[in-house]
């Protein structure tokens, strides 16, 4: 794999497994989720306190942060479509900091965006307490039953509460990638269970006549809707499909600037 020293100096970056590959590596200990870890925010003074660190500090900064970076956003109108209801959202993962163009300036100021992520955050003292109030849910290593049951209940709670929440299926970021990399289906049982809708969005890169760097468009797509007639395995398989289609259709139709060449290889001598 390569170092983020190398591809940030030869702006090339050599893959072989767009699954399990990540390039921007943060390197934090992966830790397990606590036991009774509350993922729940219920408690009167603490939804108070998040409230205000979620609409007074974080929304604010971060909204200041995306208008900076020069972040587009096309699609809005395919949020009127949701017709209220809370949603999973999918997007492709481009950056380390694309969480933030979600809570910052998508959704504006009514409704609450929930990420779902690995959990490392935990390992980090002070950091795991303010991601929380900020609305982190950090996923159960396997076999992790209970914390799972907790996570799901906690899914559900969200939902009902017609708040949003962002799911990166492809796990790993891989840096300025203009193209909707191959994920797993798993992730799709949590909208199917629910019977909840997902807001598909793609992350895009036009070319900045002021930076070297390239500019995000984000592309909110229509919602698709779990089919009532499917079961719950069928309706899993139908929204990753859809999604992965969909997705995949926006980003091949997108004029994008490739910023970061990325190579397959089948061995290291390819690279040579």
């Amino acid at each position: 794999m390569a170092s983020k020293k190398d591809w940030k100096k030869s702006k090339t970056i050599y893959w072989k497994d767009e699954i399990n590959d990540d390039f921007d590596e943060v390197g934090l200990k992966r830790p397990s989720v606590p036991e009774g870890y509350k993922y729940k925010r219920t408690n009167p003074f603490n939804t108070f306190v998040s409230g205000i660190l979620y609409h007074g500090i974080a929304k604010p900064f971060l909204g200041l942060y995306c208008l900076c970076k020069g972040i587009k956003i096309k699609g809005k109108e395919n949020l009127k479509k949701l017709h209220g209801k809370g949603a999973f959202i999918y997007c492709n993962h481009t950056a380390i900091t694309d969480v933030f163009k979600f809570q910052a300036r998508v959704f504006f100021w009514r409704r609450r965006v929930n990420i779902i992520g690995y959990p490392d955050t935990l390992s980090m003292p002070i950091v795991r307490n303010l991601a929380r109030a900020l609305g982190y849910l950090p996923l159960p290593l396997q076999g992790d039953v209970k914390n799972m049951i907790n996570l799901m209940d906690a899914m559900k709670f969200y939902i009902e509460k017609k708040q949003f929440i962002l799911i990166y299926p492809e796990a790993h970021i891989w840096p300025y990638y203009t193209k909707i990399r191959n994920f797993h289906s798993g992730s799709f049982n949590y909208p199917a269970r629910l019977e909840a809708p997902v807001l598909p969005v793609v992350t895009t890169w036009r070319k900045s006549k002021l930076c070297k760097k390239p500019k995000q468009t984000l592309y909110i797509l229509e919602p698709i809707f779990p089919d009532p007639e499917k079961t719950t395995a069928e309706n899993k398989e139908y929204l990753y499909e859809e999604t992965l289609r969909v997705m995949k259709k926006c980003a091949e139709s997108v004029p994008q600037y490739e910023y970061i060449k990325y190579i397959k290889i089948e061995n290291d001598e390819e690279k040579k």
